[in-house]
């Protein structure tokens, strides 16, 4: 039966439908009005991240702008595109004329310019955040870092007469957050996984600011209580149904790699007090990469589960991911793939075998 399954079409569209009758069910009535209310998404653009901190970690800018485009855009009725030199936007801006070619050669460091460069590229909003402090602890080990940002609307900062940005532009939200890593006690390898920790954590917080939330109320902030509590229940078994579903489909590769896609290549694994180091060679291709899926075996191979933590935050440019669940004494295997953004995902490219001494 479980072979059946395992291999049935309707599990996608069962899973779908699961998925939006939990949410209906367990969602508070006004969350729908809401999100619809919202409307079209409106175009964010975040100029890359400067880094002030004077910690010297290579690409802490270029990493930071990556974790917080991605988590801005979980924001709901937003969308959000990075300013870079490549950028089609740009490009397109200027082929046409809207931004002069010798504009792109110098960083984009004031409002001012900032929101010349969102009214040419039609941004219904532009945001600048920096980088302002890297503190590392290492016994216990832990990473924290703070960062600032400001977003300013474009249209409410531009005299439509003139198209002139104005002289002293104001902000359409500000945040000021802090972006912490798990304590890990008796960990001395590398301190990359704990910054990036570090990275994710303040990017979701500035995203949660952005999102209406004030800052210094996230961490007190807890789930309401629901009164009716049948929605819980009936939610449970809709969970469970979920979860079957995810394991099959998430150990079903019955579409296959894309011929087109280039898998990274494996260099190693390192064993570190608290954790297992991967490293791996990003794919020799022209294709776009998207991420990273990185996954772990515990049974030599029989099934695959994806290693806690890595799902969705693996980014294009990184080459190395620390899985700090692991057991003493446990053997595991790694593999990893390229997910591309116009191709399906490349073959998986797995590690050598590697037990976590006890």
């Amino acid at each position: 039966m479980m072979t059946a399954i395992r291999s049935s079409k309707v599990v996608g569209p069962v899973s779908i439908m699961l998925t939006l009758m939990m949410l209906a069910l367990v969602a508070p009535t006004s969350v729908l009005p809401v999100a619809e209310a919202q409307g079209q998404n409106r175009l964010l653009l975040l100029f890359p991240v400067v880094d002030q901190s004077a910690s010297g970690y290579d690409d802490l800018a270029g990493k930071m702008t990556d974790y917080l485009q991605m988590s801005m855009n979980q924001v709901a009725g937003m969308k959000v595109a990075e300013y870079s030199r490549t950028n089609p936007l740009v490009l397109r801006a200027v082929e046409e004329g809207q931004i002069r070619s010798i504009d792109l050669a110098a960083d984009v460091t004031d409002p001012i310019t900032a929101i010349q460069m969102g009214y040419a590229l039609g941004a219904n909003e532009v945001c600048m955040a920096m980088v302002t402090s890297v503190d590392t602890s290492e016994s216990p080990a832990k990473v924290e870092l703070l960062l600032n940002g400001t977003c300013y609307d474009v249209m409410a900062n531009v005299d439509q007469a003139t198209m002139q940005v104005a002289e002293r532009p104001t902000p359409s939200s500000t945040f000021g957050v802090s972006g912490a890593s798990t304590v890990r006690e008796g960990y001395a390898g590398a301190a990359g996984p704990l910054l990036r920790e570090a990275m994710k954590n303040a990017a979701h917080a500035a995203a949660q600011v952005l999102a209406g939330m004030p800052a210094e109320e996230m961490a007190q902030k807890k789930p309401a209580r629901d009164d009716t509590s049948w929605r819980w229940i009936v939610a449970a078994a809709v969970v469970a149904g979920l979860l079957l579903a995810a394991d099959n489909a998430g150990n079903d590769d019955n579409a296959g790699p894309s011929p087109n896609a280039v898998a990274p290549t494996p260099l190693r694994l390192e064993i570190e007090p608290s954790a297992i180091e991967m490293f791996w060679m990003a794919p020799n291709t022209t294709l776009t990469l998207l991420r990273y899926d990185i996954q772990r075996s515990t049974d030599n191979g029989a099934t695959w589960n994806p290693v806690p933590g890595s799902q969705g935050t693996v980014l294009p440019n990184d080459t190395d991911f620390s899985d700090f669940s692991v057991i003493e004494g446990q053997s595991y295997r790694y593999r990893i793939r390229a997910q591309y953004t116009t191709t399906g995902p490349s073959a998986w490219a797995e590690f050598d075998a590697v037990q976590f001494p006890g």
